[in-house]
């Protein structure tokens, strides 16, 4: 087996070099054969957009720890992308940069730490014998529950997460693994504010050529990494006005537009973005103006706002009763931010927000 992995980066220099020595720390890297059935391995390190020297700290981590590396043949290298963007730097790195005889792509952002030391090694165990799993996810824990004691806001962070883990498995861009081929189907317009979001409705639905089927995103046992917490008002304001946002955007140009228009028999959705934005570049702003423009004055999609409440359906008395404090505050702190978000997305100032 061929495995490539991405490491998409903006502006890390700082904390780039502890990802990447994380990542060669993996036991998959030291396995024999036998264990990882990994024959060889390959890192691409694509830096997007950057104004420090993520480049030159990459380069230098990856020259100086790749030696240690055991098992499989590993080669490694960095491509410096002058345009930013994280679309354009996964389209660019999916398509043109890793090796076109990889049979498995694996995703891992700049800023995480592994958790788990078997986390590769048991992902792409699950992804090589579970033939229903299209694409597979590790548990992202954030940082701050490494301490001994959270803060309030700390706290409540940290409850809202484990009900959303208790849901239906979703891709965090943070790291993933997933056949190359099937990553390949898959183009992503830019201005995208969601991009996991957009990438588990393509893989769900096969590229909108079938009904969703939940079960083909998994998450492996025993992997984990962790990555920043966001702990301030303000960045916590910011990150949920972006979620908002892109999974508005998201819902009106997969589930409104892709839904209906890619062909069950063709080539895919991924195909269809990839021809129309050849015609005309801006062709997804075009399309996701024009669905919200359709919406009235209430342009987000029907039940979003009540998402908390609605993932308690098919809980126990005793579950809902546990969770419905968290989904209480949860929504009444959610209501600046949709006002905020649609205010941005009637004014059309929503596209490729971050």
């Amino acid at each position: 087996m061929i495995v490539s992995i991405g490491i998409l980066a903006y502006n890390e220099a700082a904390g780039i070099a502890t990802t990447i020595a994380s990542l060669l720390a993996q036991s998959a890297f030291h396995a024999s054969h036998e264990t990882s059935a990994v024959r060889e391995w390959e890192i691409i390190v694509v830096p997007n957009g950057c104004s420090d020297t993520t480049d030159v700290v990459a380069a230098n981590a990856l020259n100086a720890l790749a030696p240690s590396v055991r098992a499989g043949q590993l080669t490694h290298s960095v491509r410096v992308l002058k345009q930013g963007g994280k679309s354009n730097a996964w389209n660019q790195y999916i398509h043109e940069i890793s090796r076109k005889d990889a049979d498995v792509i694996v995703m891992v952002d700049a800023d995480i730490e592994f958790g788990h030391v078997d986390t590769v090694l048991n992902c792409l165990a699950e992804l090589r014998t579970n033939r229903r799993a299209k694409v597979v996810v590790d548990l992202p824990l954030k940082d701050f529950l490494k301490k001994p004691k959270l803060s309030w806001l700390e706290s409540m962070s940290a409850k809202t997460s484990n009900v959303q883990l208790g849901e239906a498995v979703g891709i965090s861009g943070q790291f993933y693994c997933a056949s190359a081929q099937l990553l390949r189907q898959v183009w992503m317009p830019n201005g995208l504010s969601a991009e996991d979001g957009f990438l588990k409705g393509m893989v769900i639905t096969d590229m909108f050529r079938s009904e969703p089927d939940l079960g083909s995103v998994v998450r492996a046992d025993n992997a984990s990494h962790y990555y920043k917490g966001l702990t301030g008002l303000r960045d916590v304001f910011h990150h949920e006005l972006r979620m908002v946002i892109g999974t508005s955007m998201n819902c009106y140009f997969m589930w409104d537009f892709l839904k209906f228009a890619t062909d069950p028999k063709g080539p895919g959705a991924g195909a269809l973005i990839r021809n129309q934005l050849a015609v005309d570049p801006n062709w997804y702003r075009k399309t996701v103006e024009n669905q919200i423009k359709n919406r009235g004055w209430f342009v987000f999609p029907r039940g979003m706002m009540l998402q908390r409440f609605n993932s308690m359906r098919g809980l126990s008395w005793q579950q809902k009763l546990g969770r419905l404090p968290v989904a209480l505050v949860g929504t009444l702190l959610d209501i600046p931010t949709y006002w905020m978000a649609s205010r941005k997305l009637r004014s059309g100032r929503a596209l490729g927000f971050w």
